[in-house]
C-alpha cells in the first residue's frame, strides 16, 4: 500500500512539473522574442540598403533582386512568428497568478456537466488575487470531482477572507461520510465509493482526498 501511494504521488508530481515546466517555457519564449528582435531588424535594415546600392545591378541580375526579396520577406516573416511567440509567451506569465474565482472556475470547469449543479459564492473574495499554482488547481479539483460524485443535486463553492488567510468550503447535498469515518478524511485507501453505485462508474481507490490534502499542505 505504501508503495502504491508513493506511485501515485508521484504520477501527480510528474503531471505537475510539467505544467510548471510549460509556465516557465512561456517566460523563456517571451525573452527571447524581445532579445531577437534587435538582430533582426538589422538584418532587414541592412538587406534594404543592400537593394537601393545595388538598385543599378538588379535589372541585369534577376537572381541577385529575387535574392534579396527573398531575405526582406523572410525577415518579415520571422518578426511576425515572434511577435506572436513574445504574446503567448506573455499571456503565459499572466497566468502565474489569477483572481480566485477564475482559479476556481478553472478547477471546476472539468466537472460542471457531470450532473450536479455547481454554484459559486464567493463575494468580494473572488477578487483577491492568488497564485495560479498546478498544485492547488488540482486539489480543488479533486475535491469538486468527490463532491459532484456523491451530490444528489448542488454543490456549493464558497470563499471567505478570514484576516491573513483565505477560506474555501466546497459543500455538496449528499449523504455525507459516516461518522466513524469524518477522523480519518485524508488518509489514502479511504473510499466509501462502490463499483456500480450512484456515486459513480467505477469503484474509488480512496486516494483523491489524500492527494488533494497532501498538494494543499504543501
Amino acid at each position: 500500500e505504501l508503495a502504491a501511494t508513493r506511485d501515485a504521488l508521484a504520477a501527480t508530481q510528474l503531471g505537475l512539473a510539467r505544467e510548471q515546466r510549460l509556465q516557465h517555457l512561456g517566460g523563456v519564449v517571451a525573452a527571447a522574442a524581445h532579445e531577437m528582435g534587435t538582430p533582426l531588424a538589422t538584418i532587414k535594415l541592412v538587406a534594404s540598403e543592400l537593394a537601393d546600392e545595388l538598385a543599378d545591378q538588379l535589372a541585369d541580375r534577376p537572381d541577385l533582386a529575387e535574392d534579396l526579396s527573398l531575405l526582406r520577406r523572410s525577415a518579415d516573416r520571422c518578426r511576425d512568428i515572434l511577435r506572436s511567440m513574445g504574446s503567448a509567451g506573455k499571456d503565459d506569465l499572466l497566468l502565474h497568478s489569477a483572481p480566485l474565482a477564475d482559479v476556481l472556475d478553472e478547477a471546476a470547469a472539468p466537472h460542471r456537466q457531470r450532473g450536479a449543479r455547481i454554484g459559486m459564492e464567493l463575494g468580494p473574495a473572488g477578487a483577491l488575487i492568488v497564485r495560479r499554482d498546478a498544485g492547488l488547481i488540482h486539489a480543488l479539483r479533486n475535491l469538486i470531482q468527490n463532491a459532484v460524485d456523491f451530490a444528489s443535486v448542488t454543490v456549493e463553492v464558497r470563499a471567505s477572507r478570514d484576516q491573513a488567510r483565505i477560506v474555501v468550503e466546497i459543500r455538496d447535498d449528499g449523504p455525507g461520510y459516516p461518522a466513524h469515518l469524518l477522523g480519518r478524511l485524508g488518509e489514502p485507501y479511504l473510499s466509501t465509493r462502490k463499483a456500480g453505485s450512484s456515486a459513480g462508474p467505477y469503484e474509488g481507490m480512496g486516494l483523491g482526498l489524500f492527494i488533494a490534502r497532501t498538494l494543499l499542505e504543501r
